[in-house]
């Protein structure tokens, strides 16, 4: 009886003990911890610290002596400035951007082992148009107590003053936007190495910073602007003095627009994440803000065992933006082992939270028993390595969206026109088995890289804000999404929606678990496939030639529990080609936050499923 109580004190803490086990340094390891200030690297400087942070990294990588040893390099605390001048610069192909060519880096991390980059808050800001952060080829790197952003970031930030759908719109930019008027009185952004020409963007509510009901994206006529006289702009003036500059547009009149909305007018280009890995494994980045990226805030490609903890994609403290990314907050392709986020938050992007997939190959011909030939079919998506030797490769149908019968082995893939892989846009892939004689390309089929995805956990998030939808994950393995808050996303909270016709994005959703999650006012516009707060919608062109269905994997395989959902709509869940949903224990609570809209008005709207288990049976139509 004495030893009782002991051992209920000691049990939890041994899977904290495990846990300091596990990042303990392997026997006979060197911990060597650098202070960047002791090469020079000052916070606070204002020149540019590219050169000089691109010898020091080119230095100490060499200080590596042993696979074990670890490598800890600090920055003080502070403000640092990167331009593009000195920068190293590769061509990369970064799935889900604009490929613009060789790119300027900040901080290039090549080869890297056992590496801990830390800093204590301090702040890393990019003048120009680059790419922040690369990791290729590195293996259990860590990233930790770092901010990144833009000073002058690509988005224009507008003030609408006054909307009149007659007259049109008159608006301020932004004090940090750098601006002119082109000829045709078009609104160019620009720095020191970039230039932009908006024509779409998101509208804010300027006080909950949330985007305003039922607008989507909204077109940005540009052409015909002026700027207004010091004696036309006076009427703008007020208690808080007048804006530097006032432009009117005569042909941008949009009732959705009132006064006082923050426009965040941006291009479709993005060239580039704040964060890009590649070819790497074991990667934790901790304790990581990123305000603003041309692009994603992290794309993962082809690379295993990614953890983001308190990794947050959020506005700057001051107050004064209202957009973050100018896509995704994270996205992961073709990753495989684990992806964990937990404890992070996502606002205000112009995009998703996370997006987990693979990519189709299209198949163009078959040459022999052994080889098919397979293209890259999005203009974002291509010219990364798609498979190894020794991966796994199923081949799916394009029109019904059907796994066909075999797995097979990759023995070698090759570009087609003898180039290198890099950059290409089709592949030559030969099997260690043959392959039966009727997949072949008239058949219209695609190639899925089985071997290259990933476990995902999400955990512990907050996502609110942002445009399109909350997470939209595609990967046959095991998917956990609870304990998070989906807070007035635009589109679906979550979305499965694999696509083997547009966008090529692979992954078939078969186990996942959606639990204690809280759904506050979302879908308050309409985006591509956002049905329903949850909507398991893969794009089928003929369903109805589907044998079974696509997602799940029988009974109780996709389970919806215990979540809150406050709503001021009807639809919560739209599930497509769907076998074992279970869906219990929700609360529904009904708000009164905007008027419904929604062209689904049915709360489970399910086609072509099989195997649902709705309770209590009483929600259900």
């Amino acid at each position: 009886m004495p030893h009782r109580p002991i051992r209920r004190l000691c049990l939890p803490l041994l899977p904290l003990l495990l846990a300091l086990l596990s990042y303990s340094l392997p026997l006979g390891a060197v911990r060597r911890t650098i202070h960047l200030s002791s090469y020079g690297l000052r916070a606070g400087a204002k020149e540019s610290c590219t050169p000089l942070m691109r010898k020091i990294l080119g230095d100490l990588r060499r200080e590596l002596q042993s696979e074990g040893d670890t490598l800890e390099l600090l920055f003080a605390p502070g403000r640092y400035h990167f331009a593009s001048q000195g920068a190293a610069e590769r061509v990369y192909y970064i799935s889900n951007h604009d490929h613009p060519g060789s790119r300027p880096i900040g901080l290039l991390l090549e080869g890297w082992r056992n590496v801990i980059l830390r800093g204590e808050g301090s702040e890393l800001l990019f003048e120009d148009r680059m790419l922040p952060f690369v990791l290729d080829s590195c293996r259990r790197v860590e990233l930790r107590g770092l901010t990144i952003d833009y000073p002058n970031p690509q988005i224009t930030q507008l003030h609408i003053l006054r909307s009149d759908t007659i007259q049109g719109i008159t608006f301020a930019p932004a004090p940090w936007v750098k601006w002119r008027l082109t000829e045709g009185g078009r609104l160019e952004a620009y720095g020191d190495n970039w230039r932009t020409l908006p024509e779409i963007g998101m509208a804010f509510d300027p006080k909950s910073r949330e985007i305003r009901y039922r607008t989507s994206d909204v077109g940005f006529p540009n052409r015909g602007l002026r700027q207004l006289s010091p004696q036309e702009a006076k009427v703008y003036a007020t208690a808080g003095g007048q804006p530097e500059a006032i432009l009117y547009a005569p042909h941008w009149r949009d009732a959705r627009l009132p006064s006082g909305t923050i426009f965040a007018a941006r291009s479709y280009y993005r060239p580039q994440p704040a964060i890009f890995i590649t070819e790497s494994q074991d990667i934790r980045l901790h304790d990581l803000t990123v305000h603003y990226a041309e692009g994603m805030g992290l794309l993962a490609q082809n690379s295993k065992d990614i953890e983001l903890e308190r990794f947050h994609v959020e506005l700057r403290p001051d107050g004064g933006r209202y957009f973050t990314t100018q896509a995704d907050a994270t996205h992961f392709v073709a990753c495989r082992g684990r992806v964990s986020l937990q404890h992070c938050r996502f606002e205000n992007m112009m995009d998703d939270a996370l997006n987990v997939h693979g990519v189709y190959l299209k198949v163009l011909a078959r040459e022999d028993k052994h080889t098919l030939v397979g293209r890259f079919m999005h203009e974002q998506s291509f010219g990364f390595p798609w498979a190894s030797p020794g991966d796994s490769v199923r081949l799916v149908t394009s029109r019904d969206i059907q796994g066909l019968e075999g797995v097979f082995h990759v023995r070698a893939i090759s570009s087609v026109g003898g180039r290198g892989l890099e950059g290409a846009r089709e592949v030559r892939i030969t099997f260690d088995e043959e392959l039966p004689a009727d997949y072949h390309a008239e058949r219209g089929i695609s190639m899925e890289n089985l071997s290259r995805t990933p476990s995902v956990v999400f955990a512990h998030n907050l996502v609110r804000h942002n445009r399109a939808r909350g997470i939209l994950i595609n990967t046959p393995r095991p998917v956990l999404i609870e304990a998070n808050t989906f807070d007035h996303v635009s589109g679906s909270a979550i979305l499965f929606s694999t696509d083997n016709n547009m966008w090529y994005e692979s992954g078939q959703t078969r186990e996942v678990v959606i639990r204690r999650n809280t759904f506050q006012d979302v879908l308050t516009s309409l985006y591509q496939f956002t049905t329903a707060v949850i909507s398991i919608h893969p794009i089928i062109p003929e369903l109805t030639l589907q044998h079974h269905p696509f997602y799940g994997q029988g009974a109780g395989s996709i389970r919806i529990e215990d979540n809150i959902f406050r709503t001021f709509d009807t639809p919560l869940l739209h599930a497509i080609s769907t076998d074992g949903i279970l869906w219990r224990g929700n609360k529904i609570e009904p708000t009164k936050t905007y008027p419904k809209y929604h062209p689904n008005q049915k709360r489970f709207l399910l086609e072509g499923c099989r195997n649902i288990d709705i309770e209590p049976k009483d929600q259900v139509e």
